[in-house]
């Protein structure tokens, strides 16, 4: 056998092997390796051992190096630590056959049963970087050449099935396809868990397992596992396959890692007018196929004539029988044709499994979410565990690539659980850790995931930055295991029990709110808590709560309990200033109505107290960081700033324009407005549902919409805010405009505290305005300005070709991608690896400087393209107390979107977006009729059930309107970032023309305004967050500082005797 003779028939079956494109060939050439080197593949304690002894082959032995170097990791215990566990893996999809893998390095014997004959799904995958190393540890470079070359991201699902079907095998896993997995077999006799499969007879139906795991996809659930469900608007996606020659023309066309509307609204406008193709957002990946996925808007595709007749259910909009296959082919072919510019003029579709065109139609209006991540069911004393992975587990959305990340990520994470069970660990130990491991899954991200991706192993602290082992306790986890009927119900029924006692408990009805509202205002004159309604009329009962908080926000001193229109004027502009909390009523209302509202006061005392009692960085930063986005207009270069000696009366001249509408009822309709789908703008009170854009309809939300202030009208979202071609008047210029040179920025002074942005009423300056005619720039001035480049990131040393990241553009969608510079050796730049290095952000440059960035040879970078995780928009300091995992006292650890808005994607956040809107409308739905009960209109009166009920709802919408308001911060982020880049690049084409007519300069001058005006907006929303992360962490340090006082006293004030 030690023949290095190239016809020696065991070396030509690896070499088969090796290059088998098909699920069958690689199966047949297995089998006839095994049968020429004289090993039995199950035999697997020994196969891999026997198989590298017999099998001398140079080409084989660098693989075996490789998968040495994993096997050898400690955590496998040299295959020893699960050598007595049988593991059942159901699924050979690709999170299914890594799992196997690290359950045979395990030393675990491991059988995969799938339903499939063929490995045959065209769609590719987008790869995180660490998956990218991963596989190529496993060999995969090896397998498929192509792998990952020069900056390729991704793989095909086809491809990436049959490179670890090959790892599997040759690990000795028994992989059999074509088998239909129906269900679990309990114990009976001597006889363990086993599988009832399809066909019965099959060999797989007698193997006896003490592990299953489950990675059917997303819509196969086990028995004990329960889903949740996350449903957004109406979601149709579309996937096409194209034929990929792999020409050189063809290897030229830039890919699109992710564009949406929500962030680039000119490309899908330009698409619909010139195609008539509505798109959310588009992918493209170029791998064995040219491959495009798609969001597509119901009425685009009725139009088109792909949908042939509208329904409102779903399943019925996209049967078979109700969609126009040709039409949806042209569809996606005309989709496609534009997005790239038509530089892929022969779009022919490749083949699916089916022998048809690859193009496909699916609803993912629904996303599902297991509850639980693992289980362990004991009948007859023997135990199963059982784990999820995949889709399974978490459903990824796919525009964000996370599927294969994340997919990974837990199939590690149950061979960790594995780990446990092998070496006798006790169950609830084993589950809590699981579900702990679990809750980050969800959370993780390139940035916020280890960047040392050599060390990653099964091991979650190698892999999670942040990770606490024990965050969820034996005790919440006993529900999941399950004994056997008899024992879990009672189980269950206590614990329901408990649940139903802890919420009678901790929800009082109005009481607790009363209570509470006594508790903070006792020893104010003047205010005597007894209601929710006439105790609150003179306003100074709201003045103090404010003052109790925050005592440097209002002069207690200087209000007149018969001035109650002033006071509650003062409290509603100091609510919604620094808290974000719109008015529930009008000033005038509240001071003269026969009967203030209880309900309505509920709600909003409701808000108030939860805003004060929310950890710091949560729910007051977000929701007035919105109330500032209301007020940042498009069209204006005012930077408005609160003077430093404001104070109460500022802050009352600036309230008076506040609130002025009937609270009961809808501004734009006219018809009745009950508290919980009532919001307020601009001092109006609506539907949710009536706030629409006076332009296009569309549903607005609070931050995301600009208002004319003369008329009192047009609320419009920020696709109509675009300024017209014409040149614009002079605007009233407030601070002078600083461009910084590529020598080392200047530095600056941050803020004083008592610098504020984002005022109402603009400081006086002393400084001389200027017109932005008068504003005069020299070419090399408009050079820099055009290069400008906010918080720029350092080289990552993980970048093939040593790229950096710039600002994802929206050039590469709809038109040629750029020329690439001199000095790549022709390598593209790619935008994903540069966004994973996201940490490396200079904190010494201040936040309001711009760097140009240059190439070695002077020339300028030519942008990255589109990228899911690329996205250098205006971001705070990356301190490590705002990480999203540390522990701090009284902060929960939840991710905050705008210490962290890199980590959320543009499609993600329109998607989250979707999600709360149909949430909040089933929540005002229930809340309507709650409160006609309540109020009697229903014909009957409230309950104590129905108040506790009511109340619960009135928190979940203030949960989500935190949410929705986070959400909003971090798009506008993105909106500016991506004007600014489109702004720039119309710029230098300005600027390349050597001569200009008047028209063409007074173009440039009109985008040169606008270039200035959004960096200017961009510094402005920095500035202003910065100011409050800076401000709400004094905040925290002085309370924890105080608590830690009271803990020192009292030990202090204890008595030891000797």
């Amino acid at each position: 056998m030690a023949s290095q003779d190239p016809v020696n028939p065991s070396h030509a079956a690896f070499d088969l092997f090796i290059q088998a494109q098909t699920c069958k060939d690689v199966q047949r050439y297995f089998a006839e390796l095994c049968k020429q080197v004289e090993v039995d593949p199950k035999d697997f304690r020994s196969f891999y051992t026997k198989l590298k002894e017999r099998l001398n082959y140079w080409k084989a032995k660098a693989l075996w190096t490789k998968l040495d170097k994993r096997a050898s990791h400690p955590d496998y215990e040299q295959g020893k630590v699960c050598a007595k566990n049988k593991c059942l893996v159901l699924g050979a999809g690709p999170c299914g056959l890594r799992t196997a893998i690290e359950l045979s390095l395990l030393g675990a014997q491991v059988v995969v049963v799938e339903k499939r004959e063929t490995f045959s799904r065209n769609n590719v995958l987008h790869l995180w970087p660490y998956t990218i190393y991963d596989l190529r540890g496993l060999g995969a470079k090896k397998f498929y050449g192509r792998f990952c070359t020069g900056a390729l991201d991704h793989i095909s699902i086809r491809q990436l099935q049959l490179i670890l079907l090959k790892v599997s095998l040759l690990l000795g896993v028994e992989v059999h396809t074509g088998v239909d997995f129906q269900g679990l077999i309990e114990p009976s006799g001597d006889k363990g868990w086993t599988a009832k499969l399809h066909p019965g007879c099959h060999p797989a139906a007698a193997f006896q397992f003490d592990v299953f795991i489950s990675a059917g996809g997303g819509r196969f659930i086990p028995d004990g596992f329960k889903h949740k469900e996350l449903r957004g608007k109406l979601a149709i996606g579309i996937t096409a396959n194209f034929i990929n020659r792999h020409t050189a023309a063809e290897a030229q066309v830039a890919e699109i890692s992710g564009v949406a509307r929500i962030y680039n609204q000119k490309f899908f406008q330009d698409l619909l007018t010139a195609t008539g193709i509505d798109l959310e957002n588009i992918v493209y990946y170029k791998d064995d196929t040219h491959y495009f996925v798609m969001t597509a808007k119901k009425k685009s595709l009725l139009k088109k004539g792909v949908i042939k007749q509208d329904y409102s259910d779903a399943e019925e909009l996209l049967a078979p029988a109700n969609v126009d296959h040709e039409a949806l082919c042209c569809y996606a072919r005309e989709a496609a044709h534009f997005s790239t510019g038509g530089q892929l003029p022969d779009l022919q579709f490749a083949q699916n499994h089916a022998g048809r065109p690859d193009v496909a139609m699916f609803d993912f209006t629904c996303m599902h979410r297991a509850e639980n991540a693992s289980l362990v069911k004991e009948r007859k004393g023997k135990k199963l565990l059982i784990g999820l992975v995949g889709d399974c587990l978490v459903e990824p959305f796919w525009p964000l690539g996370t599927g294969i990340a994340r997919g990974f990520l837990a199939a590690f994470d149950a061979a960790w659980m594995v780990r446990s069970w092998g070496k006798g660990t006790a169950p609830l130990k084993v589950l809590s850790e699981r579900e702990s491991v679990y809750q980050l899954l969800s959370q993780t991200t390139p940035e916020n995931t280890s960047k040392n991706y050599a060390g990653y192993s099964i091991d979650p602290s190698t892999r999670y930055q942040h990770i606490n082992f024990s965050s969820i306790k034996a005790n919440q986890v006993q529900h999941l295991y399950v004994v056997d009927d008899s024992k879990s119900n009672p189980s269950s029924k206590k614990q329901k029990n408990g649940w139903s006692h802890m919420r009678q408990d901790s929800v009082g009805g109005f009481d607790e709110l009363i209570k509470w509202c006594q508790k903070h205002t006792a020893g104010y004159e003047n205010v005597n808590v007894k209601d929710l309604t006439q105790s609150w009329r003179s306003g100074l009962a709201l003045c103090a709560l404010i003052h109790h908080f925050r005592p440097q926000l209002i002069d207690m001193s200087t209000l007149d309990e018969s001035n109650a229109v002033h006071n509650n004027q003062l409290a509603f502009s100091i609510l919604e200033r620094e808290l974000g909390i719109s008015p529930i009523m009008s000033a005038s209302d509240m001071a003269s109505s026969g009967q203030i509202d209880k309900l309505s006061m509920v709600l909003y005392l409701t808000q108030i107290q939860d805003a004060f009692a929310a950890p710091p960085l949560s729910f007051a930063r977000t929701q007035s960081a919105v109330f500032f986005l209301n007020k940042l207009k498009h069209n204006s270069l005012q930077r408005r700033k609160l003077s430093p000696t404001s104070g109460p009366k500022a802050d009352s001249d600036v309230g008076m324009a506040v609130s002025t509408g009937n609270s009961e009822e809808c501004y734009f309709c006219g018809q009745r407005v009950y508290v919980l789908e009532r919001i307020s703008a601009e001092g109006k009170f609506f539907h949710r549902s009536c706030f629409t854009c006076h332009q296009c309809g569309i549903t607005l939300r609070l931050g995301g919409y600009t208002f004319n202030q003369t008329t009192g009208e047009g609320h419009l979202c920020h696709s109509f805010t675009t300024p017209s071609p014409q040149p614009s008047p002079p605007v009233p210029k407030p601070r002078s405009i600083h461009l910084v040179n590529p020598s080392p920025p200047e530095k600056h002074s941050p803020l004083s505290p008592g610098q504020k942005s984002g005022n109402l009423k603009g400081a006086s300056d002393s400084r001389p305005k200027q017109s932005l005619r008068k504003l005069q720039l020299t070419d090399e001035e408009k050079s820099q300005l055009v290069n400008l480049q906010s918080l720029s990131l350092d080289s990552d040393s993980e970048t093939p070709g040593g790229s950096s990241s710039c600002s994802s553009s929206s050039a590469t969608a709809g038109g040629p991608s750029p020329p690439k510079p001199a000095g790549q050796d022709g390598q593209e730049e790619e935008g994903y690896w540069s966004g994973s290095t996201a940490g490396h952000v200079r904190e010494k440059r201040n936040r309001r400087c711009f760097r140009r960035k240059e190439e070695p040879g002077g020339q300028t970078r030519v942008r990255s393209k589109f990228s899911p995780w690329n996205l250098s928009s205006p971001r705070l300091s990356r301190d490590h107390r705002l990480s999203v995992l540390n522990n701090h006292p009284g902060r929960v650890g939840k991710l905050n979107i705008l210490t962290n808005p890199f980590c959320w994607h543009p499609q993600s956040i329109q998607r989250r977006l979707e999600e709360i809107e149909v949430t909040f409308k089933e929540l005002e739905d229930k809340g309507v009729v709650l409160e006609q009960a309540l109020r009697g209109e229903a014909g009957s009166g409230g309950s104590p059930e129905m108040i506790e009920h009511w109340i619960q709802l009135v928190h979940q919408k203030n949960a989500l309107v935190s949410e929705e308001s986070d959400l909003m911060v971090a798009s506008r982020q993105l909106e500016l970032e991506d004007k600014q880049s489109m702004l720039e690049m119309e710029l230098r084409r300005h600027m390349e023309l050597s001569e200009k007519t008047t028209e063409q300069q007074e173009e440039e001058d009109r985008v040169l305004q606008q270039m200035i005006e959004v960096v200017d907006m961009r510094d402005s929303l920095v500035a202003f967050l910065e100011e409050k992360r800076l401000k709400e962490m004094s905040e925290e340090q002085e309370a924890f500082s105080i608590m830690e006082a009271k803990r020192h006293s009292k030990a202090g004030a204890q008595v030891h005797w000797a």
